[in-house]
C-alpha cells in the first residue's frame, strides 16, 4: 500500500509538469497573427467608504487589430463629453475621463490576445494542484499556479504580503477555456501609509485563430488606504464582429 501510494504521488507529480509543459508550449504558439475586430466594453464601479452609492462608469470603443497594428476607435463625442465633464465648474466630474484613460492599449491588446500574458504569470509560478474539473458544464483539466509578480526596486515601499494564485482551466483541445486569479497584497509606504487589496479576476477565454482572447473579464475587491477605500467590481467584455 505504501508503495502504491508513493508510486501515485510521483506520476501526480509527472502529469502535473507534463500539463504545464503542454500549456507553455500552447500560450507560445498563440502569437496573434490574422486579423480580428470587434468591440471592447468596459464597466467600472467603485463604491467610496462613506459614499451613499455606487458610481458606475461604462465606455466602449471598436478594436481592430491587424498586420501589426493595434487601432482603436474612440468615439469623438464621448472623448467631448469626457473633457467637458472634467473640466465643468465648480464640481468637475473626472470619471469618464479616467475611464477612458484606464482602458489603455495595453489593456486592450491583452484583450485581444492574452496568451502572452497569461505565459508570464505561469512562467513564474510553481505548480500547487492539478485535477479534473468542469468549466461552464463540461470537462476540463484544473492547473493551479502560484506566482508572485516582481516588484519595482523603491527605499519607500515595503511589500508585508505580496500572494497570487491562478487557476486555468483547460479544454479538451489543451487550450485555456477560463481562469479566476486570486490577490492579496500588503504594502507601507514612507512608514507611515499603508495599503492593502485583496481582489479577484475571473476570465473567459475563446480561441480565435492563433489567438487566446479574453471575451469577459470580471474583477472584484477591496482596496483601504493610500486614499483609496472602498470596493470595486469592474466588468470588461469583448465582442468579436
Amino acid at each position: 500500500m505504501k508503495y502504491a501510494a508513493l508510486l501515485a504521488l510521483l506520476l501526480s507529480g509527472t502529469a502535473a509538469a507534463s500539463s504545464l509543459a503542454d500549456l507553455k508550449a500552447a500560450l507560445a504558439g498563440m502569437q496573434g497573427q490574422g486579423s480580428l475586430k470587434g468591440t471592447f466594453e468596459a464597466r467600472q464601479t467603485k463604491t467610496e467608504e462613506d459614499a451613499p452609492k455606487p458610481e458606475t462608469t461604462t465606455v466602449s470603443v471598436k478594436v481592430e487589430d491587424a498586420a501589426g497594428e493595434l487601432r482603436i476607435g474612440w468615439d469623438r463625442a464621448v472623448l467631448q463629453r469626457a473633457m467637458e465633464a472634467s473640466l465643468r465648474s465648480p464640481k468637475p466630474d473626472s470619471d469618464l475621463a479616467m475611464a477612458i484613460n484606464a482602458n489603455s492599449a495595453n489593456r486592450i491588446s491583452a484583450a485581444v490576445n492574452y496568451a502572452s500574458r497569461l505565459l508570464n504569470i505561469i512562467s513564474t509560478g510553481q505548480v500547487k494542484a492539478e485535477r479534473m474539473d468542469t468549466w461552464q458544464g463540461k470537462p476540463a483539466r484544473m492547473i493551479e499556479v502560484a506566482y508572485t509578480p516582481p516588484v519595482d526596486a523603491n527605499g519607500s515601499l515595503k511589500m508585508k504580503e505580496n500572494a497570487h494564485t491562478a487557476k486555468v482551466w483547460l479544454g479538451a483541445d489543451g487550450i485555456p477555456a477560463g481562469a479566476l486569479l486570486t490577490h492579496s497584497v500588503r504594502a507601507s509606504f514612507m512608514v507611515f501609509i499603508s495599503y492593502e487589496e485583496k481582489s479577484t479576476e475571473s476570465y473567459t477565454f475563446a480561441h480565435i485563430g492563433n489567438r487566446l482572447v479574453a471575451l469577459r473579464r470580471e474583477e472584484q475587491g477591496v482596496r483601504k488606504g493610500a486614499g483609496q477605500d472602498g470596493t470595486f467590481r469592474n466588468l470588461y467584455t469583448f465582442t468579436p464582429q
